[in-house]
């Protein structure tokens, strides 16, 4: 039995791999053909909500020093992978049906961010206003106005590290995350809408431009995180590839032959990120190598998982 599982789980393992391959290298006779991709509505993703809550999570017991969130901070890591599965899916579906817009989708990203943003940063300025000295409420009217221009992230890095003490005596540090998000939102659309220019709108084409911002921005943070570790953390160039990598995923999982993420690939998933949040921590080069554990981990359970999965996504996969 334990060698028919092997066998099994090998061949599983083989399919996937060769699967992804096949995209990659160029074939004509089938490879590049759009038949290889079917963008039919993916339909609500409860295992997204899912991730999220563990995203959230592993963030806020991690600025509240609980033992094994060491490396919590990771969660923005797997928010990443979401945003770029679900702005891919918006983006490419709505290009391939000749039905995208590019104003259209800025507004959106706009309506569902900013009510939210406007209020927090009220609410903090109001209680700032009696609580803090001076020099630290003009301090934080300085960072809400970074945090509405979406370049907190920027201003960040000018500044502490995002590990130090004095960073996390800022009330809206925590909005870093959502300007290079914001930046991404800006850039992708363009980006894939250029893609789709030169090539015809070919999907494989769109599918192998995407890889090709992973890698790029991947070797790139790598780079980087050991000569300028404050930049590699907050700034999107070395950011995005975590979100291209959400990209990338969406796209095989709209092929044909959806590759196969076997029980075992799909544990090993959830141990790549959960793994992640208890071993890493302040003292990581962060994002640079380590930080494939948790967008790989994020992918193969995003692949694996599907729109029936409860909102907190369990061990068990569905199918």
């Amino acid at each position: 039995m334990l060698h028919n599982w092997y066998s099994n789980s090998k061949r599983d393992f083989a399919y996937t791999l060769s699967a992804a391959l096949g995209i990659i290298i160029l074939d004509y006779k089938l490879a590049w053909k759009d038949a290889l991709f079917t963008l039919q509505k993916s339909g609500f993703r409860y295992d997204i909500n899912g991730l999220r809550a563990w995203a959230v999570l592993s963030v806020v017991l991690f600025h509240f020093l609980v033992p094994g969130f060491s490396g919590g901070f990771a969660g923005v890591d797997v928010f990443f992978v979401i945003s770029g599965w679900l702005m891919t899916d918006i983006i490419v579906s709505g290009l391939h049906q000749q039905r995208f817009r590019l104003g259209t989708f800025y507004l959106s990203r706009a309506k569902r961010i900013f009510p939210a943003l406007i209020v927090l940063v009220l609410v903090l300025l109001g209680a700032g206003w009696f609580v803090l000295p001076t020099p630290d409420y003009q301090e934080l009217g300085s960072q809400s106005g970074y945090a509405l221009s979406f370049i907190s992230n920027i201003d960040f890095a000018r500044a502490d590290s995002y590990f130090d003490s004095n960073a996390h005596e800022k009330w809206l540090l925590h909005t870093w995350s959502l300007g290079a998000e914001w930046q991404f939102y800006m850039a992708f659309p363009l980006f894939l809408m250029l893609v789709a220019k030169l090539t015809g709108g070919r999907l494989p084409w769109i599918f192998a431009a995407l890889v090709g911002l992973v890698v790029s921005s991947f070797l790139y943070s790598v780079w980087l995180s050991a000569r300028a570790p404050t930049d590699a953390f907050y700034l999107l160039p070395t950011r995005a590839w975590e979100m291209a990598a959400g990209g990338v995923v969406f796209m095989l999982s709209k092929m044909q032959k959806k590759p196969k993420v076997p029980h075992w690939l799909y544990g090993l998933g959830w141990l790549f990120m959960l793994g992640t949040f208890a071993l890493v921590n302040s003292e990581t080069q962060w994002p640079g190598p380590w930080a494939v554990f948790a967008v790989l981990g994020t992918m193969l359970i995003l692949l694996r998982s599907g729109k029936k999965t409860h909102l907190f996504v369990t061990l068990l996969p569905n199918g």
